[in-house]
């Protein structure tokens, strides 16, 4: 009789999990990230097109994106470089390298489509030692360019930017006169009051280039194209002037030592000899926790993360003007979003 009741239990248990269905499945997590605005069209794409879970990000500049994740207002930030180190940082993350791509230098000359630039005088334009755009350093480049005798509206980051860094960076490193290293282009510049006008975010830098005349600033590509703005090609350290692609930015990319410091910063070199290939090229890191008190969102990010390095940034990045990490950075990468939690 027990027997026939123990089977007449199990039985009924049966029953009334196939009454109630499969187990549902967890709930999408919500999860906010933010900073730089240089990789906002890479990483709002792939936020849109991902479906584990609801990511919103918003751009503005690699350092408020620093400081909101150092604050907790934020799930990750984006960054194109590292805290600075006076900033607050958070007690516990890592820096994942998650896409690459060309800063392109645009600019707004009537008449003019093709305009060659070297470092120098990329240099003296931004700091106004050059203020005309027929200064000879500019024609010697360009001898079959019909430059005006008009002066040159510089335009700039006026927030604390990843891309000012890394324009700053490259400026210092292929030795412009009076660069340094900074986010903050008046320290950059070594000027007080900067020559021109700011700009907070790619976005709106893009804007003023294109409703300036006779004016230069730089930027994402996305940015770029959606104001049909023309680009300069730079002079590399193979001598050859480059525009900047997608394909020359990853050739350049490719070609730097995976030498992963500082939580997961890549020390980029700005003057190697690689032929066809752009060096103002750079990459932006996520921004990620490693003792996150909320380990659900934790668990997100690093699905996220996963997803733009994996999936996302190979079918998508090149047609933005991005690049989407290989070899041995992709491998690095994947071993630092091992440490989100």
């Amino acid at each position: 009789m027990r027997k026939t009741s123990g089977l007449l239990a199990t039985v009924a248990i049966l029953g009334s999990a196939l009454v109630a269905g499969p187990a549902a499945q967890a709930a999408p997590v919500a999860i906010t990230g933010g900073g730089s605005s240089f990789a906002a069209g890479i990483i709002t794409t792939c936020a849109a097109a991902y479906t584990e879970n609801t990511v919103t990000y918003t751009a503005s500049s690699s350092g408020t994106g620093r400081s909101n994740f150092a604050n907790g207002s934020i799930n990750f930030a984006g960054s194109d470089a590292a805290y600075n180190p006076t900033d607050k940082k958070p007690s516990g993350f890592v820096y994942v390298p998650i896409i690459g791509g060309p800063v392109a230098i645009m600019f707004n000359i009537a008449g003019v489509k093709n305009l060659n630039l070297d470092a120098t005088t990329v240099g003296a334009i931004f700091s106004g030692k050059i203020t005309k755009w027929n200064d000879a350093a500019i024609k010697k480049l360009n001898p079959k360019a019909a430059l005006p005798d008009a002066t040159i509206n510089v335009n700039y980051r006026s927030s604390n930017s990843g891309t000012t860094q890394n324009v700053a960076n490259y400026l210092f490193q292929n030795k412009a006169a009076g660069w340094s290293v900074s986010q903050s282009w008046a320290t950059a510049s070594g000027q007080t009051t900067p020559v021109g006008a700011g700009a907070a975010t790619s976005a709106a830098l893009a804007d003023k280039v294109a409703s300036t005349a006779n004016s230069i600033g730089y930027a994402d590509l996305v940015d770029i194209k959606k104001k049909s703005l023309t680009v300069a090609a730079l002079k590399n350290g193979a001598g050859q002037f480059v525009q900047p692609t997608a394909q020359a930015a990853a050739k350049y990319l490719a070609a730097q030592a995976v030498d992963v410091k500082g939580k997961g910063i890549v020390t980029i070199d700005f003057t190697k000899k690689v032929p066809g290939a752009y060096n103002l090229s750079i990459l932006t890191y996520m921004i990620a926790p490693t003792d996150a008190s909320d380990t659900t969102k934790a668990a997100a990010v690093k699905d996220f993360a996963n997803y733009i390095v994996k999936s996302c940034a190979p079918a998508k990045a090149a047609d933005l003007g991005y690049v989407a990490l290989t070899g041995a950075l992709k491998s690095s990468a994947l071993m630092l979003i091992g440490s989100i939690d």
